[in-house]
């Protein structure tokens, strides 16, 4: 980051809240663009959406928002499943969103467990740990995308359902969640603005206006699994 600060930017744009976290440690005089974060004010980045006060404004993602729905679209899909599986990382923001999720699993009659991978090799190990622990289905809290994530997750045979839509693409079986792109180009915005001389304190954080449910049918066909029709007919997005 010191590296970073020496070239003098006029503006710092950081994705996820890790690299938020770290900007904020390092200035408090160059404008950061949060590109997204998980949630800002909790994460003492702003003061409010409305007015964030400070060196720092840009895009929440709402991924705490999601997850009720999430998981009555997990139970919708997987009828029977008692055990899930809630993988983290050692994303601040992370023990807060699996409290959420542990709460709307327990309400619709399952049980969260939580495995741990910090870092892309720690993967394989958390999920030998999901399938010797019985795990019905795993539900990916948000953190900056790991490719080899979904390949990891059928060769282990375990459904896995993902906060970050880009995931289906790369074989995930199914995502809820914020359309990412436009979260950065609206962080495209913030930067626009703040080069021609506007002020992060007054710039209100927007939030995501659209969300995208996406179903990967040849995941579910390598997991042997059949998607019903009332899921489908929810989809946003099918992967045949």
């Amino acid at each position: 980051m010191q590296q970073l600060l020496s070239l003098k930017p006029d503006v710092i744009v950081a994705e996820a809240t890790p690299a938020i976290a770290v900007a904020q440690m390092a200035t408090s005089s160059i404008p950061i663009v949060m590109s997204p974060s998980t949630d800002p004010i909790s994460s003492g980045f702003i003061r409010s959406f409305a007015r964030p006060g400070g060196n720092i404004t840009g895009v929440a993602n709402m991924f705490g928002d999601t997850t009720a729905k999430t998981l009555d679209i997990i139970r919708l899909v997987f009828t029977g499943a008692k055990n899930l599986a809630v993988l983290i990382s050692n994303n601040p923001t992370h023990p807060q969103l699996f409290e959420v999720a542990s709460k709307a699993a327990a309400r619709i009659g399952m049980s969260a467990g939580r495995f741990v991978a910090p870092n892309p090799e720690d993967l394989k190990k958390a999920f030998a740990e999901m399938k010797a622990g019985n795990v019905d289905v795993a539900y990916v809290l948000a953190d900056p995308v790991r490719p080899a994530l979904p390949a990891v997750a059928l060769e282990h045979g375990i459904p896995t359902v993902f906060q970050v839509n880009s995931y289906t693409e790369l074989g995930g079986l199914m995502s809820y969640g914020p359309d990412i792109l436009p979260l950065f180009v609206m962080a495209a915005h913030y930067v626009d603005r703040i080069l021609k001389g506007g002020t992060p304190a007054e710039m209100p954080v927007q939030q995501p206006t659209k969300f995208v449910f996406a179903v990967n049918l040849r995941t579910a066909k390598a997991l042997g699994l059949t998607i019903p029709e009332t899921v489908l007919a929810m989809a946003d997005k099918v992967i045949e």
